[in-house]
């Protein structure tokens, strides 16, 4: 699978949790951004705005089906 897509796909699935309860939309975002921060500070990985990017675009779809939930 694309790198890009596991990304996409690991920002919508932690942010839809937020049907469960509503803080936890965030999940996507803070993975987004913990991930490539670990990447560059640890080595470990290549930490890439393109990625962290694509964590948000999944984030933000979530985002709005659980926004949209919320407001039925």
């Amino acid at each position: 699978m694309n790198d890009k897509a596991q990304h996409f796909i690991a920002g919508f699935l932690l942010s839809i949790l937020g049907l469960i309860w509503t803080p936890l939309i965030l999940l996507g975002f803070i993975f987004g951004i913990g991930k490539e921060a670990y990447d560059y500070i640890s080595g470990k990985g290549v930490a890439e705005w393109a990625d962290m990017t694509y964590t948000f675009y999944g984030a933000i779809i979530a985002l709005i089906i659980v926004l949209g939930a919320i407001t039925l």
